[in-house]
């Protein structure tokens, strides 16, 4: 196992037992900053009609002023990050991969320069699509992020535990019994340490077709909408343990 998934595993058996929000943005620091990551937020992509923007926020370690800011201009509804969330699973660069129009968008425009006078010139989004059926994502960025693309999928998957556990210390109802077969828990033991679904497949002598049934059979049981989701709401609830 790389040394990248390996600091990930140990960022989950430490997030698991925070009992704070700062505690939880203190260890994606320690995990991020060798990326250059010293801001970060987890929050969701839209407040509700009886929400402040601000309070879909539910962690963050930003620039002193920026949230004050954004909420103020009500940059909410102008952010092309956000409004990217809602079309992607995957996590995508801040503001590099989010499309706009420039000309159509000047309050796009507005923000991008108003977040690099924070100190906010790159990022990685990764969205997440929360319980209660609200899209939610986990940020961090800074001055400059250099990141390997192939350090992405255990980032993912810490960025999935961070929200879940900034959102279980803000308070979400008690989750249901969750039951997997043995097989369904084998597929996502291998799935969490970074095998392919051909990988699983010679593994466990299935086919392909077969590991891709039992991911989404495992997606179905757990309420998840990706892979990485399944795997961090089993290890989650301690039914795989990789």
């Amino acid at each position: 196992m790389d040394v990248i998934r390996t600091r990930a595993f140990e960022f989950i058996e430490t997030v698991q037992e925070l009992s704070d929000a700062a505690s939880v943005l203190d260890a994606m620091g320690r995990m991020l900053g060798q990326y250059g990551a010293d801001q970060f937020c987890c929050a969701y992509v839209a407040p509700l009609s009886t929400e402040a923007p601000r309070e879909a926020v539910l962690a963050h370690r930003l620039p002193r002023g920026f949230l004050d800011m954004y909420s103020a201009e009500q940059f909410v509804w102008d952010d092309p990050a956000l409004r990217h969330c809602k079309t992607t699973l995957r996590p995508f660069r801040w503001l590099r991969e989010a499309p706009f129009d420039p000309t159509r968008e000047p309050r796009a425009v507005e923000l991008v320069r108003r977040a690099r006078d924070f100190g906010l010139n790159d990022g990685v989004m990764v969205p997440i699509a929360s319980p209660a059926y609200r899209i939610g994502h986990v940020f961090f960025g800074g001055r400059e992020i250099d990141l390997p693309e192939r350090d992405l999928p255990a980032l993912h998957l810490m960025a999935l535990y961070a929200f879940d556990r900034a959102l279980t210390l803000r308070g979400q109802p008690e989750a249901r019994t969750l039951v997997l077969s043995l097989r369904e828990c084998e597929v996502l033991t291998l799935a969490a340490v970074g095998r392919s679904t051909e990988e699983i497949a010679d593994a466990l002598a299935i086919t392909p077709r077969t590991v891709k049934a039992h991911v989404k059979s495992c997606c179905k049981k757990l309420g998840a909408t990706t892979r990485t989701q399944a795997v961090m709401i089993a290890m989650r609830n301690r039914m795989i343990s990789p």
